[in-house]
């Protein structure tokens, strides 16, 4: 696997080096062949191509901002959805896993308003505990790399992320309505102590919210 990475590299930096650089954006195209090996080429691809991705290329710079048509399709199908707060260990995995992996998502921090709170509350049944991942409709409570992997495996994202590398995009709702942010003493702490579980109404990864 290494070294079909380290071909697949070498591969595509010969296909830009051939390619003239010139101010306006061109594109290399990515597929893999009939004998499954990936190919790159200033030309499209032939019909029977599959997975084909095509890159912007301006000078020596590639726009990675593309989704492959395996991603492009999951994310109309089972778009996904991530519920998380600054709860520690398993949120940051919860993150570093979907961004590596190259997954478009969005991201929905329950904590940093009330109509954000509701809608995490509206999504998961009233649920109290992040991370949560959502693929389609399918719901996944608590941070599980296999069982994350299996989910948007069954979904049809890719395993690896390619170049295509999507930023989250942020469920902002309420944040500029300060009337309807909830108070502050209302926050739990991101690990309370088992004896003096938090007040208010919002998610902690460490136990329920009342």
């Amino acid at each position: 696997m290494k070294r079909f990475f380290l071909l697949s590299s070498l591969s595509i930096f010969a296909v830009l080096a051939a390619i003239p650089a010139v101010s306006d954006a061109q594109s290399v195209y990515r597929w893999v062949d009939a004998n499954g090996r990936v190919q790159y080429s200033d030309q499209p691809p032939p019909s029977d191509a599959k997975n084909v991705q095509q890159k912007n290329v301006g000078g020596n710079s590639i726009q990675n901002n593309e989704l492959s048509i395996a991603a492009a399709d999951a994310q109309k199908k089972n778009p996904v959805t991530i519920y998380v707060s600054e709860c520690g260990e398993a949120c940051d995995a919860a993150r570093n896993y979907l961004n590596k992996r190259g997954i478009p998502h969005t991201v929905i921090d329950p904590s940093r308003s009330l109509e954000l709170n509701n809608k995490f509350k509206a999504d998961t049944g009233g649920g109290t505990i992040v991370p949560v991942l959502k693929v389609g409709e399918k719901r996944l409570t608590g941070w599980s790399e296999s069982g994350w992997a299996s989910a948007l495996d069954s979904a049809g994202y890719p395993k690896t992320g390619g170049f295509a590398k999507p930023k989250p995009v942020e469920d902002r709702s309420g944040l500029l309505d300060a009337s309807k942010a909830p108070p502050k003493s209302a926050t739990p702490p991101a690990q309370p102590p088992k004896s003096a579980p938090p007040s208010g109404n919002k998610p902690s990864s460490s136990g329920p919210v009342e």
